[in-house]
């Protein structure tokens, strides 16, 4: 059976709630026509030259991505801007394109719930106000308390990763909470909610000070290594969905360089 891309958005808006992404956010369709048919999705982190390049070469119709392709307002759409220069080209392509960010974030099972399934994290509850598995962050516990080096090290070995910046507060490491992508603006949420440990990205220098007054060890794996994990959940979620319901298009995943890279 047939899908098109405004059915794909039908799903992704299930899957991923709208309700449940940040005020100041942008999610759902950025670019593309709602009734073209669609028979290739790309999933992928962020909607950048090489998966764009990507989706061209795997004739895919729309791509998913986690990050916005358009976050901040536009006011021209010119070729000037590498930004506004890509989904230029996506629109000559006739490639569409959706973002599920906070709410992916949020909602049970997304980013957060994934990285935590990572760690090994039992008793997984919510740090939002709500206290509830949707919600930004996620905390739970080990099944042993572990040394805050020891435990680095399982962080860089689940997420692939060569190095994390550690803070540490003098704390074993056995409550553990985590938010994919940057999430020091939860640092106090994570603290109330008993946290030793938090497990984030884009942690700057006042940040680990913050967190070292405040008695909670803190890792860095940054923002990409803690958000790409999602992504091939995501698109397991999305192909067995439309499997389910009678749909042929097939679901793949972009392979996404990382960003930044030790030398």
């Amino acid at each position: 059976m047939n899908i098109s891309v405004k059915d794909i958005a039908k799903i992704m808006s299930e899957m991923a709630p709208a309700r449940l992404a940040e005020d100041w956010d942008n999610v759902g369709l950025q670019v593309g026509r709602n009734e073209k048919e669609v028979r290739v999705i790309l999933c992928a982190l962020d909607f950048s030259a090489e998966v764009l390049e990507q989706a061209t070469q795997l004739h895919a119709d729309i791509i998913v991505t986690h990050h916005p392709a358009i976050f901040r307002g536009i006011k021209q759409l010119t070729d000037l801007d590498w930004r506004t220069a890509l989904l230029l080209e996506a629109s000559r392509k006739d490639i569409a394109v959706y973002s599920a960010h906070t709410n992916l974030d949020s909602v049970a099972g997304g980013v957060n719930d994934v990285l935590a399934n990572l760690l090994e994290l039992t008793n997984v509850e919510g740090f939002s106000e709500e206290d509830t598995l949707q919600g930004i962050g996620r905390i739970g516990a080990l099944k042993e308390a572990t040394d805050l080096d020891a435990f680095a090290e399982k962080v860089k070995r689940v997420l692939k990763l060569q190095h994390v910046t550690v803070v540490p507060a003098g704390r074993k490491v056995h409550k553990v909470a985590v938010c994919g992508g940057s999430g020091m603006d939860f640092l106090d949420y994570a603290v109330q909610a008993g946290a030793d440990t938090y497990v984030t990205g884009d942690v700057k220098y006042h940040d680990a000070q913050d967190a070292q007054g405040k008695h909670i060890n803190l890792i860095d794996a940054t923002h990409q290594a803690t958000e790409l994990p999602v992504i091939n959940e995501l698109a397991d979620r999305l192909a067995l969905r439309l499997s389910r319901e009678g749909y042929t298009a097939k679901v793949l995943v972009a392979k996404e360089t990382k960003l930044m890279q030790i030398i």
